[in-house]
């Protein structure tokens, strides 16, 4: 997904009147790599690097979101259907007790089963869309797994 993290850099540097030096300082990110953000030669964002972004400027993911993701502001997530059951499958359902499984997340979402399973599993690195995706099908407020991530414990 297109982010627009340059543009977001850019305008709050501006705003507080920083040098790339104090962004650094705060977000603790190279100066290779903010300068690559800031730049725009970063086709994917990881969910850690636009945390520590967010954060060093102070800002709140509610403004910051629909700034670097304009395309999520109206974004609707899709409804989620379990498949049908038979008579057996109904009757267990009733048993079960599963909320916000990786089937009902990818509906929801958009994001393949496959890739979640990788994110869940394996190492996939987790790219802040993605998370920004999740946080609003599972009804958490912006920043919220961000902060149960990466925040300073």
């Amino acid at each position: 997904m297109i982010h627009k993290i340059d543009r977001y850099i850019i305008k709050r540097l501006a705003d507080l009147e920083w040098q790339d030096k104090e962004l650094v300082e705060k977000s603790a990110l190279s100066k290779g790599q903010v300068s690559k953000l800031k730049n725009g030669s970063v086709e994917k964002l990881s969910a850690k690097t636009f945390y520590l972004i967010i954060t060093a400027f102070g800002d709140n993911f509610s403004i910051a979101i629909p700034i670097v993701y304009p395309i999520l502001k109206n974004i609707n997530l899709k409804i989620f259907h379990p498949k049908r059951r038979n008579t057996f499958g109904s009757l267990m359902r009733k048993y079960e007790i599963s909320e916000n499984s990786i089937e009902e997340l990818s509906a929801k979402t958009g994001i393949d089963e496959v890739r979640l399973s990788e994110l869940y599993f394996r190492q996939g690195a987790l790219e802040a869309y993605e998370l920004i995706l999740i946080e609003k099908a599972i009804g958490k407020k912006p920043g919220e797994l961000f902060e149960q991530l990466y925040g300073k414990s």
